[in-house]
């Protein structure tokens, strides 16, 4: 189902999305909302997958309730998955959890304070008529007044290079992503399907942000790239286990060895947690197409539990190695092992 546009929203904002939807469509732009295209008996999973997968623009609608919903942020996770150009409007002024924040980095947000008035509606439609015929989002939003800056700064992502002698069939090699966006790719990938309440998966992502931005702290460090004496940018969670001098630091009088080899366990940690999410992303495509049936498929739910298993495996490492190098110990990743093995 090709359609110009996905509106992903929770059913508190519905009327607002009503509007949307019909400013979109009085403007020849065709769009997809859940209440208005699925056909009573469909898979409500494989028509949201379809209809994400065949969109030019996603657009995904904030609220206070919006944010708090598991299937928004299992439909953002799959939008950015397949590339499709995010539009975030901010309907209802909220928080934004970090659930959301890879899918978001970079990305300009559009604001209607609460007010669906035609002169925001004009604007937004207008950026969604140039975003579906190819311009960027940041070039259509120019001068908008109701674009605003992106809510979090950009993050590397993995990006396909050119590769400078030939390979076999024109492959191309990926360059690795940073230890942020891989921590993005874990939270939307691992965190966001996992059949967790949303508290539990906000416990979990705040974690997991930490240790992806303290890794990629010692990282650089190692590299010459940091100083010694600069904290992790990520406060430390206010859950995790720490000793008394932990400061958010790198502990001094480390032996340099045990850094070097810390150093190249994390690197080989999370090129495995790579192979696993390529696998992880093919298995829950496969899970989303098959609806109700992807659900009861014991095979295919096997392939993704032992996979998420292993990348939570390596995450358990990471931390263990971080508590040596920091003295904080994130225990989301055992509590994660605990979940996945019962």
């Amino acid at each position: 189902m090709a359609t110009d546009v996905f509106i992903s929203y929770r059913r508190t904002d519905s009327d607002f999305v009503r509007q949307l939807y019909g400013q979109l469509t009085q403007n020849g732009i065709t769009a997809w909302f859940d209440q208005s295209d699925i056909e009573p008996g469909d898979h409500w999973r494989t028509e949201i997958a379809e209809g994400i997968r065949g969109c030019k623009v996603f657009i995904v609608v904030l609220s206070p309730d919006a944010v708090e919903s598991k299937n928004i942020r299992k439909e953002v996770d799959l939008a950015e998955r397949h590339n499709k150009p995010i539009l975030p409007v901010m309907w209802r002024k909220t928080d934004i959890p970090p659930a959301f924040e890879y899918a978001l980095a970079g990305i300009q947000w559009f604001d209607f304070e609460g007010q669906a008035t035609p002169k925001k509606f004009a604007e937004l439609v207008d950026v969604v008529k140039r975003v579906v015929g190819g311009v960027s989002v940041e070039e259509a939003a120019q001068n908008k007044t109701v674009a605003r800056r992106p809510l979090f700064p950009a993050v590397e992502k993995e990006t396909t290079a050119t590769p400078t002698r030939r390979r076999l069939g024109g492959l191309q090699k990926k360059a690795a992503a940073s230890p942020i966006a891989l921590g993005g790719r874990v939270i939307s990938s691992v965190v966001t399907t996992f059949n967790l309440d949303v508290a539990d998966q906000d416990f979990v992502n705040t974690e997991l942000k930490w240790l992806f931005a303290a890794a990629d702290h010692f990282l650089k460090i190692r590299r010459g790239e940091a100083e010694y004496s600069q904290p992790v940018p990520v406060p430390i969670p206010p859950d995790a286990q720490r000793s008394s001098q932990a400061d958010n630091r790198l502990q001094t009088g480390l032996d340099e060895f045990d850094l070097q080899l810390w150093a190249d366990q994390i690197e080989a940690g999370f090129k495995r947690i790579r192979i696993h999410l390529r696998n992880l992303d093919i298995l829950l495509d496969q899970e989303a197409m098959k609806g109700e049936a992807g659900k009861g498929d014991v095979y295919l739910q096997n392939q993704i539990k032992n996979t998420r298993i292993e990348i939570v495996k390596v995450l358990r490492e990471v931390a263990e190695l971080l508590n040596q190098a920091y003295g904080i110990r994130v225990t989301s990743p055992d509590q994660l092992l605990e979940f996945l093995e019962q």
